[in-house]
Formats: C-alpha cells, structure tokens, sequence
C-alpha cells in the first residue's frame, strides 16, 4: 500500500522522458551506494574524512541537480536520515519524492520511533592510575553501595579509587605470579584478588604495607583465571562466598569467616605475609567446561552464578549454587567457538553473550535452546559486555577497541564511537564496567579511560515535525495556556502547552492558496486575529475556531504591497474589535470593528516619517487630533511638524530601505509608546504623551549600499518593570477588591457619597487611612459603569494623597463623581490637579521603559526612550556572529531571550540592570545558550511561571525547553506526552549535537568588576609647584635629562589624602579593552659616605680625574693613540 505526502496544488512537477529518467535513476543509485559505503565504514570508526565526504548539503545538492528544485527538502532529509541510521536497510528512490512502498502504518510507526542514544563527550584520561612501569589494569570493580572503584594491575598493584577518581588507598603484592581478577567481599570489607597459584585477601583499611594487611592463600591445584564474589545478605555470622574459575574447567566456591583473617602476631623483627593453607577452608567445585572458565559472575536477582568458557559444546553454565555439590544437570547455553564475555540485565531479564563469532545473543535465563534476538556488526572478536540497567542498553567491546551501543527493546544499533587517542602501549583494553550512578562507561588499559556517556533522546527516523510545512506563526494564549501555531500552507493548530496535545485546527483560514503571516491574541484570551499575504483580517473565537468577522480585499493591489508582517490585538470585546496592523509597504494601520457593521474596516494610519527624520529633522512634534474617522480610543489621528522642511523627492531619490519592518508597543501608566524599526537600521519613537517623534540611531549600524544585510533590525521590545511597591499594590488591589462585581447598585453610590459630605475634612487629614480604605471600597466595589483604566487612575491618586499625607476632599470627590457619572469634563478639569501628578520620591522609584533592538550584525542594543544609547550586548555562541531573529522577556522583564538564524537560544539576566539603567556598575550576565534548531528561529516566547520557553523554526517544527538549562522536553505533534520533570540527563533532538553551555561569573566571556589599587598618584599641588612657562625653560644638558621628569616628582602616596584611592573598572581582555595599568616606580639611590682619603689615594684620584677629562675632550681612543705615538717618534734622540 503507497501513501504520498501533501503536494502543493499551484507546483508543476516537470517529468522528464523514459530513457533520460532512468539514467538519472543509475546517478541517483550510485550516489545512495557511496553515501552508504561511507556510513558503513564511519560505524566501524575505519572512515578518514577528506574533501570526498558526502554530508547531508552534499547530497541534497547532488539530488537536486539530478532531480530539479521540485524535490522536497523534507523527503531528502528523510530518506538521507534513514541510510544514515541504517545503511543496511531497504530503499526505494520514490522516497525521495515523498512515496513510501510499506504495509499498513509501518511507516508511521517507524518514522515516530524515539530512542534513547548515548552522545559520548570527550572523555577523562587518568594516567597516574595507580600502575607500575610498564603495568596495565586488568581487572575493575565497581562498588556502588561505598561508591568506588577497586582496581587491579596485573604486576600485583591493588588500588581504591574515590567517586572523584582519587587514589585512596593501595599496596604492592610481593608475588612474581600476575593477578587475573578482582573483586570486592562486602561482608569482610575487605578485597580478594587471584592470581596463577594463589588467592590474596588485602584488608584496605588497615594502614601500612602488604606486609600488615594482606593475606595469602595456597596453594591451588589450578591456575585460576577469574574470581567473583557471592552478594548474599548479611547473616549474624560474618562470612563471604567465592567463585574461582580456573584453566582446567572447573568452577570452584570457598567460603571464609572474619575468624579466618585475625589479628598478625610475630615476635619476628622482619615483617613478612602470612600464609595460609587452602585446605582450611570450606570448599567445593564442579567440571563444568572444557576449555578455560574464562569469567565467573553471580547474580543477585537470579540467585544463580553464570560461568563462561571458550567451549563451543558448554559455553555458558547459568545455574544455582547448590549444583556445584551434587552432580545434576546443569543449564547450559551452547555458542559456536565459545563465549568471552556476558552479562545480565534484570530490568529486561534478559542474558547477552559474545564471544569469537563476533555476534551478539541476548538469552532468556530459563531459555536455553534457542537466543531470544541477535546483534550483528562487529567485525571482530568481543572481549567485554556492560549493561546500562537504567535505560536497559548494551555496551560491547570488540579487540579492535570499537565500542557499540545496543537497545535491549528494539535490537538497534544505536552509537558507535572509537578509543582512537590510544598510545603504541595501550593495545588492549582488559576491563570495561558501566557506572550506573554517575553515567560513565570506565576502561581499563595501560591507563584509566572514563567516557561520560550523557543520555540523549533523538527521533532516529525524522527531524520533529509540527506541520508539514516552514512555520509562520507561534503566539501563546496565557489565559489558557496554549499555543497556537500557523505554517505556511494556511494549517492553523492550537496545543496545549503541559501536555502538547492538540485540541483542534484550521484548513485554508483565509481561502485556497491564501498563506497567513502574522497573527495576535487578545489579552483576555477570548479573541483570535490572523493576517494574510493578500491584506485580509479575521477575527475567531479562540476557543471553537469560529469566524467571527473579517476585512475584505477591497481592491486590486500589487504584488506583497498589503502583505501583512505583525499585527497586536488592542481591545477585543463582544462589541468592538481594534487591531493594530504592519504591511509590507512599511505602513501601519488599525483594523478596526464596531458592534452592528458585518466588516472590518481601516480607521487610522500612522504617518511615514523616516524619510523626514534623514532630512534634517531628527526631533518631530506631533499634531495630535480626534479621529476623523472612527474613534479607536488608542491613537488619535496624527500629523507631524517640521521644523526644517525637506526637499521634495521622487521615489528613487529617497533613502533606501525606509519600510517600516517590525515595531513594539508600550502602554502604561504615564507612558503612550510606539516604536517602529526599518529595514536601514533607523528607529523612530513615537510618544502619544508628550506629542514627539524621535529619531533613533547609531552611526555605525546606517546601512550601506554593500553592506545593508548586515546592518537591518529584525526585532524590537520594550523592557519595563514598574516599581516594587506599586506592583505590590496592584497585585493586593486584584486579590482585595472585585472590579468586575455586579452587586453595585447606584442608591448605595449615591448614599455613601452622601456620607462622606458629611463627615468633616478634616477628620480624613487626621487619619488619611479611614479615607483610603473608603474611597478604594467605593471604587472597586460599587463602580460598575467605570473601565478599568479609570479605576486604576483613581487608586493610584489616592495612594499618591495617601503617602503624601495631605487630604484633597473636594478633589476626590469630584473625581469619583465625575467618574462614576462619565461627565465629560473630567479631563479638562482634573487635568491640573495635584492630586493626580505622582510625589516626585514616586517617580524616581518608577522604572522607565527600555527599548530592545536585535540587529542583523548579532548585536543588541538598549536604548532610552529620549535616544541614549544605553548598552551593547553580543551573544557569545562559540560562532561568528549570528543574525537576530527575534526577542522575548518574561511578565517581570529579568530574563531576556534572543533567538538567531542558526538556531541558537540566548538567556540574559537584565534584572538588576533594569533597577538603574544609567549605572554602569549593574552589568547584563548571559547565563546559558544552547542550539534549538538546526534552522532559523523564527518566533519564540517564554512563559516566566512555568519556566518554559517555546521556539518555532523554518524546519517545520515547534519545540520545548527548560528555560533555566536547556533540557528538551519534545516537540509538538509527538505521540507521547510532555513530561515536564526536571532530569540531570541532557536530551536534545535529532539535529542538534551541541550540548547547551552556561557562562559562569568567572568566565573569560563575563564583564568582570576589577578592583585596583594604586601605590603611587599624581599629587596635583606638586605638579602646579614643577610646572613652569616655556619661555622660562632652557634645554636639559645630556646629564640633566634623568632629573627632569617631572611627573614622577609629582608622584605621592594616596596616604596624602583622607580616603584611600581606589578606582573601580570594567573590562572584557578577550575584545582588547584596556582594563588595568601598570604603576611605574622611581627609585632614588641612597647617597653613599666617603670615607677621608689618604695622601696616596688623593694622588690615585688626581690622576684618574686627570685621565678622565683628557678621555672626555679627546676625540676618541684610537686618535689619541696614534697621536702620543707620533709625538714620542718625533722626540726620540738621533743615532
């Protein structure tokens, strides 16, 4: 049965004729058989990367230029993802054009399989391993109930190791004989090791050397190979079980007391290890191999021991103890050439074997005939077999040190990785065991190896998919808390966030081959808006999906000219709908729907003002008048005022890129903002209240001819948080008091207006509570007629009277009148009242709001309102940088996250800097980044109480993260369901690799408070005193220079001043910021005492200074010389 994906309706496939079809058929089968080839060899670690690798770019190109740009990328990731994971699978090349040749629901099931995979991250190397020269490990033993490691050499040295890889303990073995196993006697506390003839007991807390705390047993009549412990449960008598295996077949058992083991006695002086007879403990043994017992185990859970050998008729004995005193039939398992290696899993129940035949045998314990499942793909012999208990996998080891990872559930490969770092020494791995407590696979050689092995959740089939298509939308309704997604084949579908199940979805919202772009919300959650390519508005009830109302395609209009790229839902009511809209032509308008009319229609338009600003008017005031139109109760109508008039220009002559692409909007208490953003980097801050437009701008982001993609603005946010005690109040005021009661009959208004005129004034100036608490009781309680913008304009007034200790009577009586009888001339009247402007302590408490630009170059800059250029922040993401896509922050605006078009999701902690933006000393700390996508991002959001943070990306698929670390809990549209559990285990989907990474406060990448110190500063006194006019001031002689530096004899103590001197700096060293200095010091020589000079050392000094200043005028040595030779020839006396 054939099932073919969703094709595109308006989308020609161009078929090309028989005979060229199958010759790209042959190409396209030749590059599927080299492709394989390579995954096979990268499974067996024998593949070298070169120039020649075909990675998944690699071969969609070659599969496009075979097959044309009709070939989807989805059927390639697909099917590339399928040889990838299984390159000995079956494949069919109508895959690649979404056609799948499969039964029933096979393939859903196979494409929806989730596994658990191990990622091996590089691995801890202990070389100090408690080892001699030219020593190796050979046996290691994991204790978890002490949490350590028991190690032995094979030379004779055994060795205790922490949880921390630390030696606590060891000893050397004097014996010429090489150790064989180990193990630990949880009964005795003590360790047993074998070697060839004997049996040594090392009691490792008591101090000293072998000599004082080891004991030897012998002698044996075998040479034993193995050893293990029997766990059995503590008996009032303290005793241990051993199991031996020895090189002529036998399985052998001793049993040994604490009496076995007393305190060492010796009068002699030299100290040496006692010895004790083999034949005074209790023991038994049984033939069960012909061949060597190569490993002996017990397992607890089974209550059996298992023995192993490389006898291809008894290779595996699995049994219970008491079969070693009686002669009956043991359970044997028989494996052609014998088994190596094995080890039982309990939480599968389930026995796996390997040995020389280079295969896997998983074996029901009770089962013997016939393997329950085999495992095949090592090419050589296996030596070591572990199980992961917690996630019921299979570890295996072959001698070529390849390491496989196997799913006991599905019998699928699942990891393959190599020891490729080993030294010409370390030919062999000897020991391999799998610690369950802390997730680490440990190997022992000439040195230890820990590999932490982390835990991920990948889909092996399929990258997540949410819809089949790039999504557009991802906006959350908090109210209900779900999310609502839109892709781009017009498929709406609505979530649940905790769960991820779907609810409901939408078909063809707006019409056949109508693509949605942009969608809101309103913040009651009631109310569903969507935008189309072609202009039209819809507005839905969110919670049946029903079209409610809609804003049709008036005219004819070019191409993406009324493409609609953001849109906010202001209000939403059963009687009025006002919607804020961006198009793609950069202009911003309100949609707009009153109770009565069938349609939605367009009642304002703000203005273009870019152009004007790069002409010379970065400050605009703004003509603020009643909607000519329809009133919306947001935005009056609009009209700027230049002061510099521009020049007029056509179309071409204006400044590149002045489209408005995206803008934020901020409307509280006291501020009325817009900002929008254009596609050449320009800002434009529209502020209702104070009736401005500014111009918003770095010189260095102004985008450029050759360099516009790097300079754009793809996302903007305000960051506010109002101040602690008013956010205080208002969450008091929603808990005290029921705005939305309907118990508010207007008699009790009237009465308890009444009442209030007749108390006096002054009673309510003297305790200004009594007052408080009966005005917010009329006003929360009885004001039904009121909104809730004027009820909280009211509370706030009172609290401002109320902590300003005066009592404006008149005032706000008039004011609740005014605003429970709507007199229309409330605004002029009260618009000068002091009761109404907040105490100035109020204001400096209030944040003011921060706006958030994310740029194309990675940057983020924080900007004032008034233009001031706050901070630059740069993600660090182990890359370049990256462009941004989009921004978010919580209700509390203390994290900000940041998403780029790599993939990446970046987390800041803004909160202290949002306390006082103009203090330098309050930093941005980015705290984590991890890799979401292996696409774009194109939305995402966080929801602050759940600490969740939700990314949509180009790749078709919506997914969920821990905000906090990073952890993924899925992706929507998965069959099973969210658990939102916090684990220590690092889980990421199938396209991402990279583990996420937190920046700690003592990185290299954080902004670091430096604190200096300086010995020496410039004392400005002394520099006044040393400074002198040019004119006054002659040049230096040669020996006068070293004593005309003035600044150093400006230098003093910071002791001069009455606080010591310290200078506080900030710095990053990796992007070259000078931030520190070194102090120069000058050191005076302290003058020496001559001593008296004799008459002889008087003449000595005459004569050097007389050499001296003839050496000082004289031209040079040489000169001289020749000189006084020539005048002693011209003196000499004639023969």
């Amino acid at each position: 049965m054939s099932r073919k994906k969703i094709q595109d309706d308006d989308i020609s496939i161009n078929i090309p004729d028989g005979a060229d079809f199958k010759n790209l058929l042959k190409l396209f089968q030749k590059l599927v058989d080299e492709t394989v080839a390579q995954k096979r060899d990268e499974r067996l670690g024998l593949y070298i990367k070169d120039a020649d690798e075909i990675d998944y770019d690699k071969f969609f190109a070659e599969v496009q230029r075979l097959f044309g740009t009709d070939v989807k990328p989805q059927d390639v990731k697909t099917f590339y993802r399928k040889i990838s994971n299984n390159p000995d699978g079956r494949t069919e090349w109508c895959e690649i054009f979404g056609y799948y040749i499969l039964e029933g629901d096979a393939l859903a099931a196979q494409l929806d399989e989730e596994n658990m995979v191990f990622l091996v991250s590089k691995k801890q190397r202990i070389a100090k391993a408690g080892v001699k020269r030219r020593d190796v490990i050979k046996c290691i033993v994991k204790v978890p109930q002490l949490d350590f490691l028991v190690t032995a050499s094979q030379k004779g040295m055994l060795s205790i190791f922490s949880s921390q890889m630390r030696i606590l303990t060891s000893t050397s073995i004097p014996d010429t004989s090489w150790i064989t196993g180990c193990d630990y006697l949880s009964q005795l506390k003590r360790v047993v090791a074998v070697t060839e003839r004997t049996i040594i007991i090392w009691d490792y807390k008591t101090p000293g050397t072998a000599m004082d705390n080891c004991f030897i047993i012998k002698p044996m009549e075998h040479c034993l190979i193995c050893v293990c412990a029997v766990q059995r449960p503590a008996e009032l008598l303290v005793k241990d079980d051993i199991l031996l295996g020895d090189d002529a077949g036998y399985v052998n058992m001793y049993t040994m007391t604490s009496d076995d083991f007393g305190l060492k006695q010796t009068k002699s002086k030299k100290k040496q290890i006692i010895v004790i007879d083999s034949r005074k403990f209790k023991s038994i043994r049984r033939k069960l191999h012909e061949d060597w017992v190569v490993k002996v185990k017990f397992f607890p859970a089974l209550n059996c021991f298992g023995s192993c050998s490389l006898d291809s008729v008894h290779s595996l004995v699995l049994d219970d103890l008491r079969r070693l005193e009686d002669n009956t039939p043991v359970r044997e398992f028989s494996v052609p050439r014998g088994v190596n290696a094995f080890t039982y899993c309990g939480k599968a129940n389930i026995v796996v074997t390997g040995g020389d035949d280079k295969i896997l045998r998983l074996w029901h314990p009770n089962i013997n005939t016939k393997p329950v499942g085999k495992l095949m793909g090592h090419l050589f012999s296996i030596t070591e077999i572990v199980t992961n208990e917690k996630d019921q996998h299979i570890i295996s080891l072959s001698t070529a040190k390849i390491f496989r990872v196997w799913d006991i559930q599905t019998l699928s490969l699942m990891q393959v990785f190599h020891d490729s770092q080993a030294g010409p020494r370390e030919t062999q791995i000897f020991t391999m065991v799998f610690d369950n407590n802390h997730g680490t696979l440990i190997t022992g050689s000439a040195v230890i190896d820990i590999y932490p092995l982390t835990r991920v959740i990948q889909d092996t089939k399929q990258v997540p998919q949410t819809h089949e298509r790039s999504i557009n939308v991802l906006i959350y309704n908090k109210v209900f808390r779900q999310i609502l997604t839109i892709c781009s084949e017009s498929i709406v579908k609505v979530w649940e966030l905790e769960t991820g199940q779907q609810i409901y979805q939408i078909e063809d919202a707006h019409g056949p081959n109508v693509e949605l772009t942009c969608a809101a919300i309103d913040k009651n959650g009631f109310h569903l808006a969507t935008g189309a390519c072609d202009g039209t508005v819809k507005t839905w009830d969110f919670g049946s999906g029903q079209q409610l109302k809609v804003l049709p395609l008036t005219r004819e209009s070019t191409f993406n000219e009324h493409w609609l790229m953001q849109m906010v839902y202001l209000k939403a009511s059963g009687s009025r709908h006002v919607i804020l809209v961006l198009e793609y032509s950069g202009t911003i308008k309100i949609v707009q729907g009153n109770e009565g009319e069938a349609y939605l229609c367009i009642t304002w338009e703000l203005p273009e003002a870019v152009s004007l600003a790069l002409q010379g008017n970065p400050l605009m005031s703004l003509k603020l008048s009643p909607n000519a139109k329809k009133s919306n109760g947001f935005f009056p109508d609009v009209q700027l005022l230049l002061d510099k008039v521009p020049v007029k220009k056509s179309k071409d002559e204006l400044p590149l890129k002045i489209e408005v692409k995206c803008f934020d909007l901020l409307r509280v208490e006291g501020y009325n903002l817009l900002a929008t953003a254009s596609a050449n980097g320009a800002i434009i801050m529209w502020d209702f209240e104070s009736a401005t437009a500014r111009h918003i701008f770095k010189a260095a982001n102004t985008v450029q001819e050759d360099g516009e993609e790097l300079l754009g603005i793809n996302g903007l946010l305000f960051l506010y948080r109002s101040a602690a005690s008013e956010r205080k109040l208002s969450e008091t005021s929603t808990e005290s008091f029921d705005p939305l009661s309907d118990v508010n009959p207007t008699q009790e208004v009237e009465s308890s207006f009444a009442v209030m005129k007749k108390v006096c004034p002054l009673t309510f100036v003297q305790q200004p509570k009594t007052l408080v608490r009966m005005l917010c009781m009329i006003t929360f309680r009885f004001a039904k007629n009121s909104d809730k913008t004027a009820k909280r304009e009211v509370f706030i007034s009172i609290k401002a009277t109320w902590e300003r200790k005066e009592c404006y009577y008149n005032q706000l009586c008039f004011l609740l009148e005014a605003k429970f009888t709507g007199s229309p001339t409330l605004e002029n009247k009260t618009r000068g009242s002091p009761l109404l402007q907040p105490p100035n302590q109020e204001t400096e408490h209030q944040s003011r709001p921060i706006l958030a630009s994310g740029h194309e170059d990675g940057f983020i800059y924080l900007w004032t309102i008034t233009g001031d250029l706050l901070r630059e922040i740069l993600p660090f993401t182990k890359h370049p940088p990256i462009p941004l896509t989009a921004l978010c922050t919580g209700v509390s605006s203390k994290t900000l996250f940041a998403a780029n078009k790599e993939g990446h999701v970046i987390r800041w902690h803004i909160g202290s800097f949002l306390e006082d933006p103009q203090d330098t000393n309050k930093h941005i700390k980015q705290l984590i980044c991890w890799r979401a996508h292996s696409a774009k991002i194109v939305s995402l959001f966080y929801e602050e109480e759940k600490c969740l943070v939700v990314t949509a990306g180009s790749d078709s698929s919506v997914r969920l993260w821990h905000a906090t670390d990073g952890h993924y809990f899925g992706y929507f549209g998965q069959r099973r369901l969210f658990e939102l559990l916090e684990s220590t285990d690092i889980i990421l989907p199938c396209d991402v690799n990279e583990i996420p990474f937190s920046i700690r406060d003592d990185s290299k990448y954080m902004d670091k408070k430096q604190k200096f110190e300086y010995p020496l500063v410039l004392d400005r006194e002394k520099w006044k005193t040393l400074t002198r006019s040019s004119l006054s001031s002659k040049k230096p002689g040669p020996f006068e220079v070293d004593q005309d530096f003035k600044f150093f004899k400006a230098l003093a103590s910071p002791m001069i001043n009455k606080y010591p001197l310290e200078s506080f700096k900030s710095g990053n060293k990796d992007t070259g910021v000078v931030f520190g200095s070194i102090p120069i010091y000058r050191v005076t020589t302290p003058p020496k005492i001559k001593p008296i000079p004799t008459k002889d050392q008087e003449d000595s000094v005459d004569s050097l200074r007389r050499r001296s200043r003839t050496i000082s005028h004289s031209p040079s040595r040489i000169i001289a010389a020749k000189a006084a030779k020539a005048a002693k020839t011209l003196q000499a006396p004639p023969f």
